[in-house]
């Protein structure tokens, strides 16, 4: 009895293995055919997951080794040099635009005019724009211009302050805008949009249906289109940081402004003010015959009618006067006449 027990286990043991790995191979044959159906694709799904994997994954990928290179840093991350040395070279990979404003006033506004432009010449520079208003020799209208100029970036300081020979310096002011983050980007930028570019082409090359072709044709327009605003815009950033822009006002003066140190005493303080009340009476009297003569004819026209006006308002009061008179004496007259009839 227990050996026909013993046979029946090892029967449905045998069973029972025979029917488990009869499921393991059908679990992985099922398997295999769905990655094989995953598998299969059209060229266009294709290039439609390449053009998200380099519009988002390549940017990142790339970005961190273009970073350390734009910051001075080598693999690993340590800064290759000595601390001194990186300091000087991450200063000259800074991408900086530099502005300036200058405030000038001048006697001698022709010449100050003509040694702009040879300075300006003499730099390698350019005049962007100018803009002069007011002539001369008439000393009631004082010129004025403004001059926008561009000179190489290296001579920016010193053009700054060379302007101060040219001319009597009221105000000067100056600014630097940092790029460097948004060049770098930009640069990366392009750089994933040329291998995303270069991609798609071998991708066009070995496609042969008519559907795959024209989404790809349509594809790579976009990122050449993308490729050439990205380069624009770096060429424009590249000509703002070559050559900076200063912004000159030049005020043509009668007296220039003197530079003098704020009196600091009572007595310092009242003479000041004796000497500049003297001035100003001295140029606004100087300004008041300047009028005068260039308004003569206007003034003697003018006083012309006035006097005329009041003559005849005299006259017309006078016959008044001469009329209520006659009036008065009348009046008289008559009465007297009645109280004598009476």
């Amino acid at each position: 009895m227990k050996k026909k027990l013993s046979g029946r286990k090892s029967i449905i043991l045998a069973g029972i293995l025979v029917l488990s790995f009869t499921i393991l191979f059908s679990s992985c044959s099922s398997q295999k055919s769905v990655v094989k159906e995953n598998s299969a694709g059209s060229t266009a799904d294709y290039v439609s997951k390449v053009s998200v994997s380099y519009d988002e994954a390549a940017p990142e990928a790339v970005a961190p080794a273009e970073a350390s290179e734009a910051r001075g840093f080598g693999n690993g991350g340590e800064m290759g040099g000595d601390r001194a040395d990186s300091s000087s070279d991450l200063m000259k990979q800074r991408k900086i635009i530099m502005e300036g404003e200058v405030y000038l006033e001048t006697k001698e506004f022709d010449n100050t005019i003509k040694a702009l432009d040879e300075l300006v010449l003499d730099y390698g520079g350019f005049v962007e724009s100018r803009n002069v208003t007011g002539k001369r020799p008439n000393s009631w209208s004082l010129r004025r211009a403004n001059y926008v100029i561009r000179v190489p970036s290296e001579s920016f300081e010193q053009v700054m302050q060379d302007l101060g020979g040219i001319g009597i310096v009221i105000e000067s002011n100056s600014k630097g805008t940092d790029i460097t983050d948004s060049y770098v980007d930009l640069e990366i930028r392009l750089k994933t949009l040329k291998v995303q570019e270069e991609t798609l082409l071998d991708i066009l090359a070995k496609s042969t249906q008519l559907e795959d072709v024209i989404k790809l044709e349509s594809r790579i327009a976009e990122v050449r289109y993308e490729i050439e605003r990205i380069e624009n815009q770096l060429r424009n950033y590249d000509r703002l940081i070559a050559f900076s822009r200063i912004s000159i006002n030049i005020q043509e003066v009668d007296d220039a402004t003197e530079t003098v140190l704020s009196p600091e005493t009572l007595s310092e303080r009242i003479s000041t003010a004796f000497k500049q009340s003297i001035k100003t009476f001295r140029l606004n009297f100087e300004n008041f015959l300047v009028w005068i003569a260039g308004a003569w004819i206007s003034i003697t026209f003018f006083i012309a009618i006035v006097l005329i006006v009041l003559v005849i308002y005299k006259r017309r009061l006078s016959r008044k006067k001469q009329k209520k008179a006659v009036d008065q004496i009348e009046s008289r007259d008559k009465t007297e006449e009645k109280q004598r009839e009476e």
